[in-house]
């Protein structure tokens, strides 16, 4: 395995433990804040969670892409698949919900539905670094 796939597993394994603590702590826990300590916490949590994942997320999805040009196949088409899939749910989905937040007018349903929506892309990105180490693991001939 080349170093810079070491460092794309990586960036996979590094996704993952986010999202879990998203999906477990941080998106559960907004139900406990006051709509003026939410605006203020929302504000300051997405810039900084965004400096974490962006970067993240683009190496998952460059990588994906050249590993998919690289070395066409089930491998690496379904990695950028369902990478792709989840940088749709991403902007369709949470950036319309963050910005809610971010404005004052989230109610009870959308942060639950923040939680359950979540739970998707807990799933996709869990399921995407246990393909990528089935891959590496067992690359196919």
């Amino acid at each position: 395995m080349s170093r810079m796939h070491d460092f794309f597993l990586f960036a996979d394994a590094v996704m993952v433990g986010i999202i879990w603590a998203v999906q477990l702590i941080v998106y559960p826990g907004f139900s406990y804040f006051s709509r003026e300590r939410l605006l203020r916490w929302h504000d300051s949590y997405s810039r900084r969670v965004t400096i974490l994942v962006a970067p993240l997320m683009l190496t998952q999805l460059g990588f994906g892409v050249f590993w998919a040009f690289s070395e066409p196949g089930i491998a690496s088409l379904g990695y950028v698949g369902v990478a792709g899939l989840l940088w749709a749910i991403t902007f369709m989905a949470f950036v319309p919900i963050h910005r809610r937040i971010g404005q004052g007018t989230a109610t009870p349903h959308v942060l639950a539905r923040l939680v359950s929506l979540n739970a998707i892309r807990t799933f996709l990105w869990t399921l995407l670094l246990l393909w990528h180490l089935y891959f590496s693991c067992f690359p196919l001939a």
